[in-house]
């Protein structure tokens, strides 16, 4: 599992828009109206890569080993083994 992210305190990556094609599901992740990068999710694995300026997030998951959570607006990927908190994007 690999894992780099790098936030703003002013402004953050965005979850745009999705699409679900043959069991995968496809976040397009946004920042400052630009796309910068995709959550890829089927029933075997999350691949992630955003790359938004200084804010980026790389991670390749088995999706057994996360759950996934939708809070105030947040979509959170936590990992269930560690119970740490993955990913938080709006």
């Amino acid at each position: 599992m690999l894992f780099i992210f790098f936030m703003s305190l002013f402004n953050a990556p965005y979850i745009h828009s999705y699409k679900i094609n043959n069991g995968t599901i496809v976040l397009n992740v946004y920042f400052m109206e630009k796309e910068c990068g995709y959550i890829n999710i089927t029933n075997e694995k999350i691949n992630s890569i955003i790359s938004c300026g200084i804010k980026s997030f790389k991670g390749l998951m088995k999706s057994e080993n996360v759950e996934f959570e939708y809070i105030n607006e947040h979509f959170i990927i936590i990992d269930t083994r560690t119970k740490k908190r993955i990913l938080k994007i709006k």
